[in-house]
């Protein structure tokens, strides 16, 4: 495990220690800490790689280049920007905006902003592969490079869009700084994290919020107080959910920032309840998949494992899997297939032809996706199991999405 970070937000040393995440293999490490800053409230994994590590992970292996549906955004995915739009257009003066989007991965969000008349948007990512995919969707041009490489930039820009990003940066300050330091005179920063305060409400599959990437946890009032350390205070700001897959609802806090008088900081007195009640609900939701892990080890049938992200790994990592009779894994992302895992070839979805083993989906947000896939796509008709006992026989297509600012 890393050196021990301070805290994201305030910069604190003291933390109070709530879980202890575990994966097998985990492409940025085997684990981290979920703790608490006792200075100013807010919550972080410690115990994470270094930036440049992290910078590293997402340039040569970033799953946000959507290789599986060529690089498309899900419908989920765009009605989430759609509500983004929603948030923010109000506040533009005029339809030649400059925006910027900085982890922009396929250009998706910049590709509604220009549907709505914004004709001036860039964006940049790390992946090479997505700023490829932006340019053959949507003729945008992305730029390549880490937030590190963005910091002697001239150009300024009268809205800057961090959507999704902070919450898998290390070096939450410096990203803030360097995102305000391309605005231009009066220009907007808008931010959108995971709320951590809404995941009791909406808390998803056990422990999704804690994944191999996710290192900060933010609520409303810590993102302001991260804001506020960098000189920006809140022109508007919302917490709001969204229909994130099939049936997943992901909780969301916004807010657009203008340079300015900041209130003084205050203790984030949310974030502690908040992750604790959620690791109780994840505690409780994952008794069903231990029962099913448990079941599987004992009978020894020969499976294949579709998925080998964050799920499989903390799964191989704390439970009982990895004694199962574990035949291959299975996933879509092109930085696995062709790899191993525990020992154990990961092939890609074409690579199942006349195998004959039992699959179980490990995914509970991706699992409707997954079994059209195996249906539909590829016409397979392996036994297929799920991680709540279910043996689905069908597939379904995604429902309408809906996005409630």
């Amino acid at each position: 495990m890393s050196d021990p970070r301070p805290c994201p937000v305030c910069g604190g040393g003291e933390r109070r220690l709530l879980h202890r995440q575990r994966f097998l293999e985990g492409p940025l490490g085997d684990g981290y800490d979920v703790v608490v800053c006792t200075r100013c409230g807010a919550g972080f994994a410690d115990g994470v790689p270094s930036q440049p590590e992290m910078d590293r992970y997402y340039a040569e292996q970033s799953k946000y280049s959507y290789d599986p549906a060529g690089g498309c955004e899900s419908p989920w995915d765009f009605a989430r920007f759609e509500a983004t739009a929603d948030q923010v257009v109000s506040h533009l003066k005029s339809k030649e905006a400059r925006i910027l989007d900085i982890g922009c991965a396929t250009g998706g969000l910049l590709s509604v902003f220009e549907r709505r008349g914004f004709p001036n948007v860039t964006g940049v990512d790390p992946s090479p592969e997505c700023a490829e995919a932006a340019a053959r969707l949507y003729a945008l041009k992305v730029r390549t490079a880490a937030l590190s490489g963005i910091r002697g930039w001239t150009e300024r820009f009268d809205l800057v869009l961090m959507l999704g990003t902070l919450e898998h940066i290390r070096e939450a300050g410096d990203a803030v700084r360097t995102a305000a330091g391309l605005l231009a005179p009066g220009g907007l920063l808008y931010c959108a994290v995971p709320d951590t305060e809404g995941l009791p409400e909406h808390p998803g599959s056990p422990y999704q919020q804690f994944s191999v990437e996710h290192v900060n946890f933010f609520s409303l009032h810590s993102l302001d107080r991260l804001l506020g350390s960098c000189g920006l205070a809140p022109v508007d700001r919302a917490r709001w959910s969204v229909e994130w897959r099939s049936g997943v609802i992901e909780p969301i806090a916004s807010g657009l920032y203008r340079a300015g008088p900041v209130a003084p900081a205050s203790f984030d007195a949310a974030t502690g309840p908040a992750l604790e009640r959620y690791l109780e609900i994840s505690r409780e939701g994952d008794r069903e998949i231990l029962g099913v892990i448990e079941a599987i080890a004992r009978s020894r049938e020969p499976i294949l494992v579709w998925g080998a992200g964050s799920l499989t790994r903390r799964l191989l990592a704390t439970t009982r899997l990895g004694e199962a009779s574990i035949a291959a894994f299975v996933d879509g992302n092109t930085h696995l297939a062709g790899g191993t895992l525990a020992g154990k070839p990961i092939l890609s979805p074409g690579e199942l032809g006349g195998r004959g083993e039992t699959i179980l989906i490990s995914s509970l947000a991706f699992r409707e996706e997954i079994l059209g896939e195996i249906r539909g796509k590829r016409g397979l008709r392996n036994p297929v199991i799920s991680l709540t006992g279910e043996k689905p026989t069908g597939s379904e297509g995604p429902r309408e999405t809906r996005a409630h600012p």
